[in-house]
């Protein structure tokens, strides 16, 4: 195992078993395999026995590369790495509860000791590693935004005023903004399909059927844009019809661009679609300036021109 598994995947004995039993079976190794484990079984003391066993599973599930997908998308995730204290790996008891969490204990949170992120997978997952990977990535981002200060995450959402039923809509609502805003980065990293944007805009719109002709523009504030907070997350998934209505506000007709600051009628139709390395040099500029609060047409014609002159820069050849 590289590295990261060694100092920071730990994984469950019997997960590790139960994978390689299911991973030979597909493979040409499942006799050598057997055959090692029966040999075992000769060893009188019971704890060196079982330690045996242990270290066998382990070497044939780095050999057989079960680990691969797992240690890929842990490393690819900075802050887990260093903010979290370690990944358990184990086994989940059936398909719908695999995921990701995050557990802080009252003695660790006691002494700020770093939080523990737990990964639960049925073994017979670890056999479509593509997937796998896919799968791990988006909740590693899940697990990342939790433990990112920018993003603000609080364990629970507050009280809904229906009540019971209401609580249990507002939880559907943020938990499709917030796959909506991790789907984003997924596809704009490579990692997903582009056809992933359709199914997470289905599911938004089953959500928030109440927006009507905007859903689509909105779905764009979240899924395009690669800053979010719960807070934020949560005022919309609380109040929709009026965040939809305070956010058209900010780009209505006749108001203030929120860069130059003068009254148009000329604003950018979509600055949440506006290219990242755009939308980082006017956040560079102004800082406060998201792409929900919009500008004018002309102010993103002068960062597209800007945006131009760079890359044309950059691509000129060197002299000497």
């Amino acid at each position: 195992m590289n590295a990261i598994a060694e100092n920071f995947v730990r994984y469950e004995p019997g997960f590790v078993e139960s994978a390689v039993f299911f991973a030979v079976r597909e493979r040409s190794e499942e006799r050598v395999y057997h055959r090692e484990r029966s040999r075992l079984y000769g060893i009188g003391d019971p704890e060196k026995r079982e330690r045996a066993f242990q270290n066998l599973d382990a070497q044939w599930f780095a050999r057989l590369g079960l680990a691969d997908p797992i240690e890929r998308a842990v490393g690819e995730e900075p802050l887990v790495l260093s903010k979290v204290g370690h990944c358990l790996v184990a086994g989940a008891p059936e398909k719908k509860a695999e995921g990701a969490e995050l557990f802080v204990t009252p003695e660790a949170a006691g002494q700020k000791e770093k939080p523990t992120a737990c990964i639960l997978l049925q073994p017979a997952s670890l056999l479509d590693a593509a997937s796998l990977l896919t799968f791990l990535r988006h909740e590693m981002l899940h697990i990342a935004d939790m433990i990112d200060p920018g993003f603000g995450y609080e364990p629970a959402l507050p009280p809904a005023e229906g009540g019971p039923t209401h609580d249990a809509l507002l939880k559907n609502r943020y938990r499709v903004l917030w796959d909506t805003t991790i789907d984003g980065r997924m596809t704009r990293r490579g990692w997903a399909e582009p056809a992933l944007r359709a199914d997470r805009l289905n599911d938004f719109t089953c959500e928030f059927p109440m927006l009507g002709e905007r859903t689509e523009n909105l779905f764009g504030r979240f899924f395009d844009s690669e800053s979010h907070t719960h807070a934020e997350l949560v005022a919309f998934a609380r109040d929709p019809r009026n965040r939809a209505r305070d956010s058209a506000a900010t780009v209505s007709p006749g108001s203030r661009c929120s860069l130059c600051g003068f009254p148009t009628f000329d604003f950018e139709p979509a600055p949440e679609r506006l290219p990242e390395p755009m939308i980082a040099r006017i956040t560079a500029d102004f800082p406060q300036w998201r792409p929900e609060r919009g500008l004018c047409g002309q102010c993103a014609e002068l960062y597209r021109v800007r945006e131009i002159s760079l890359r044309a820069a950059r691509e000129l050849p060197r002299a000497g």
